[in-house]
C-alpha cells in the first residue's frame, strides 16, 4: 500500500485523480488560493459585517473540474458555510475557530470531489489526528492519532483524506500548519507500515534532486522554497519508509527519494539560500558567564514574534549573533533595549549592531561527516570570489555549515557551491 499526498489545485485536478483510487491512500488538501478566498469571506462577514458575497467562491469552484454528478454538492457547500457564519455571528464563535472549523469543511469538500473521480471513499483527517494544548500551542499526541489512524484505516485503501487540520481531544478543530497533508501522510504510513510515501509537489522534486537522506531533506526543509516542513519527514524517518518528492507537472521527472542511504558520489547535496535579513550582534561584559542571558535574549524575541534565521557564539562568551527578517530588526532593537533598562544579568556596557541586507547560504550533505577540510574548501572558494564571510555556524552533527555574507553576494556564492556537487 502507498501514501500519497497532494494539494488539489484546478489545474492538478485530473492528474490527482488519476494517482488515486485502488491500493492507495490519498490525502489531499485545498491550495492556498481556495483557503484565502475563504479567510477573505469570513472577515468580510464576521469582522467587517458585511453581506456575505460568494461570487469569487463559486466561479472558483464552477471552474473546478470534478465528476458532473458532484455539481449539487458545491452549491450545497457554500449554503452551508453561509448558515455556519451567521449562526457563529449570533453565538459569537471566535475568528480563529470559525476559520479553522470552515478550511477544514473546505478541505473535506476537496476530498470528496477527489474522491467521487476516483470511486474512491473518503476519511476526514479530523478524526485520525489528535492533538493537545500545550500553553499556546498545539501539540500533536502520536499516541492517540496512531491508535486512530490503526483503527479507522487499517486494511483499507482506495481512501481519499481530508488534510491539513486535526482536532483536540474535546473536539476543537485546530490547522496542522503548512504542508499538514503531507505530515498527515508520513503519519499514515508509519502506523500502518506502506511500502513508501509520495509526496507531490509543483517543482521538480527537491531542485530536480534524485537522492537525497532523511537528515539531508530536513536541511533542505529550512528553504523558504520548500513545499514541506522538516516535521513531516520525522515519522517516515522513524519506521524507515522511503519517501518520494514526485512533479505533479512534470510527471517524467522521476523523483526525489528520501531515506536513509546517501547519494553516492556527492559530497555536497546541495545548497539553500536565504535573503531579505539583517544580522543583529550583541556582546560586551554583561555576556561573560552569566547563566540565562541567552534564555532571555531569545525569550523575550519569541514573545515579540521575532523568528530567528541564525545563531552564532564565540566560545568566549563576549558576542551572539543572530538573523532576523529585515522588517524585524526596528521590533529586535525595542526589545533588547528594554531588555538591557530592565534585566540586571545585561550591564550597560553591552551594545547591539546590525549588518542591513544580509544573506545566508547553507551547504549540506551526509557525506561531510568526518571529511576533512570540507570547511576550507568553503572558504576558500568565497574568498578567491572577494566574497566576505560576516559570520559561519555548524552544527556539531556536521551535516551542514551556514554563511552569512552580503545578500548582494548570495547568488554568486551559490554559483560558487556548485563545484562541490
Amino acid at each position: 500500500m502507498i501514501v500519497k499526498s497532494f494539494v488539489l489545485r484546478r489545474e492538478s485536478f485530473p492528474e490527482i485523480v488519476r494517482l488515486c483510487g485502488e491500493g492507495t491512500i490519498a490525502v489531499v488538501r485545498p491550495e492556498k488560493k481556495f483557503q484565502t478566498l475563504f479567510k477573505e469571506l469570513i472577515h468580510s462577514t464576521i469582522v467587517l459585517k458585511k453581506k456575505a458575497d460568494t461570487s469569487a467562491l463559486k466561479e472558483y469552484l464552477d471552474a473546478l473540474p470534478t465528476a458532473p454528478g458532484f455539481a449539487p454538492r458545491k452549491e450545497e457547500f457554500l449554503e452551508y458555510v453561509l448558515d455556519y457564519l451567521r449562526l457563529a455571528k449570533t453565538v459569537h464563535v471566535s475568528l480563529a475557530d470559525v476559520e479553522a472549523y470552515i478550511l477544514s469543511e473546505c478541505a473535506c469538500l476537496c476530498a470528496e470531489a477527489v474522491a467521487v473521480g476516483c470511486k474512491g471513499e473518503v476519511v476526514d483527517g479530523r478524526e485520525l489526528v489528535v492533538c493537545r494544548q500545550d500553553g499556546a500551542a498545539h501539540v500533536f499526541d502520536w499516541a492517540a492519532s496512531r491508535g486512530e489512524i490503526s483503527r479507522i484505516l487499517e486494511g483499507r485503501d482506495g481512501v481519499v483524506v481530508a488534510g491539513g487540520y486535526a482536532r483536540l481531544e474535546e473536539g476543537t478543530v485546530v490547522g496542522v500548519g503548512k504542508g499538514g497533508a503531507n505530515l498527515m501522510a508520513s503519519l499514515i504510513a508509519s502506523a500502518l507500515n506502506a511500502s513508501h510515501i509520495e509526496f507531490y509537489v509543483e517543482g521538480d522534486g527537491i531542485e530536480g534532486i534524485c537522492e537525497m537522506t532523511y537528515d539531508e531533506a530536513a536541511h533542505y526543509c529550512a528553504s523558504k522554497k520548500a513545499p514541506f516542513t522538516s516535521a513531516s519527514l520525522w515519522p517516515a524517518k522513524n519506521a524507515g519508509i522511503p519517501i518520494i518528492v514526485h512533479s505533479i507537472s512534470n510527471p517524467s521527472f522521476g523523483g526525489t527519494r528520501i531515506s536513509s542511504q546517501s547519494a553516492a558520489g556527492h559530497l555536497v547535496s546541495g545548497c539553500i539560500t536565504d535573503a531579505g535579513l539583517d544580522l543583529v550582534t550583541v556582546y560586551g561584559t554583561g555576556l561573560l558567564g552569566n547563566v540565562g542571558v541567552s534564555s532571555s535574549i531569545f525569550s523575550s524575541l519569541a514573545r515579540a514574534g521575532v523568528n530567528i534565521r541564525f545563531i552564532s557564539q564565540t566560545s568566549s562568551e563576549y558576542s551572539i549573533s543572530f538573523a532576523v527578517a529585515s522588517q524585524d530588526s526596528a521590533k529586535v532593537s525595542e526589545v533588547l533595549g528594554k531588555l538591557a533598562s530592565d534585566n540586571p544579568l545585561l550591564s550597560l556596557d553591552d551594545v547591539m549592531i546590525v549588518n542591513n541586507k544580509v544573506g545566508i547560504i547553507t551547504i549540506f550533505g551526509s557525506r561531510m561527516k568526518n571529511i576533512p577540510g570540507i570547511s576550507g574548501k568553503v572558504f576558500s572558494l568565497l574568498g578567491d570570489a572577494g566574497i566576505n564571510v560576516i559570520a559561519s555556524a555548524q552544527g556539531g552533527e556536521e551535516l551542514s555549515i551556514s554563511i552569512v555574507i552580503d545578500a548582494a553576494d548570495i547568488e554568486k556564492a551559490a554559483a560558487l557551491m556548485e563545484d562541490l556537487k
